[in-house]
Order: C-alpha cells, then sequence, then structure tokens
C-alpha cells in the first residue's frame, strides 16, 4: 500500500496517498492514522488522495465513517472531535462529495478540497 503518513509542525497529520485503494487498504490507513494522532494528541488530519485510484463501491464509501468511528472507539480516541481536510482529483470530487455528506451527517467533521493550500487553511482554523 503506498502512502505515507507523517505529523506536521504546523499541528496535523499528513496522510499523502498514491496508488490502488480498496476498502481492506483504507481500513489499514484509518487504523494507523487514528493511531498517530492518538500518540501525538493530533485531531487534524489532511489526507491527500489526488494520486489515489480508488476502486471502491458506493456501499463502500457509505462504510468508511462507520469504520472510522470503530477504530476511534478501539483506540479509545475522541474520533468526533478530529478536524479532516481531504484533497481529492477534480474529476472525483462528486463521488468525495458523497463520502463528505455520508460522514457529516454521522458528526464527523471533515471537508472534501481539490485544492491544497484552501484545505489547509480550513484545517487551520479554530
Amino acid at each position: 500500500m503506498p502512502y505515507t503518513l507523517n505529523y506536521e509542525n504546523a499541528g496535523f497529520i499528513r496522510l499523502v496517498y498514491a496508488g490502488e485503494a480498496n476498502l481492506n487498504d483504507m481500513k489499514e490507513v484509518i487504523a494507523r492514522g487514528v493511531a498517530l494522532a492518538s500518540e501525538k494528541n493530533c485531531l487534524r488530519i489532511l489526507s491527500d488522495f489526488r494520486s489515489m485510484r480508488l476502486n471502491l463501491s458506493i456501499m463502500d464509501l457509505y462504510s468508511i465513517p462507520s469504520l472510522q468511528k470503530s477504530q476511534g472507539i478501539l483506540l479509545n480516541s475522541p474520533f468526533y472531535q478530529y478536524k479532516r481536510a481531504v484533497i481529492v482529483p477534480t474529476e472525483d470530487y462528486k463521488k468525495y462529495k458523497f463520502f463528505e455528506d455520508v460522514a457529516v451527517n454521522r458528526a464527523h467533521k471533515i471537508k472534501i478540497f481539490t485544492d491544497e493550500a484552501e484545505a489547509v487553511h480550513w484545517l487551520l482554523q479554530p
């Protein structure tokens, strides 16, 4: 699974994912991301999916917010306090917007972007 996951001194965790991704890959990324967030006591996450080829069905996308919540509970992490910005390719914006709508309806703080500067600006706002 081709991704990097790092803590940035600006005060957020940066996930950069390149290549193919399926639901099992996303489960691993979620688990490692939540673990790093807990370790660093950091509730802001920037996910860059512009180079990722997402192989998920609509039902898979629908299930991800529940998976994220489960990982937060498993690791005793305050998942609903996380603030997440996700950068996506322009051509996939509608697919990810569906994911955002599902997540927001489940009390997640998340926003989808196609521009990195806008995503970082939003993420770092109080």
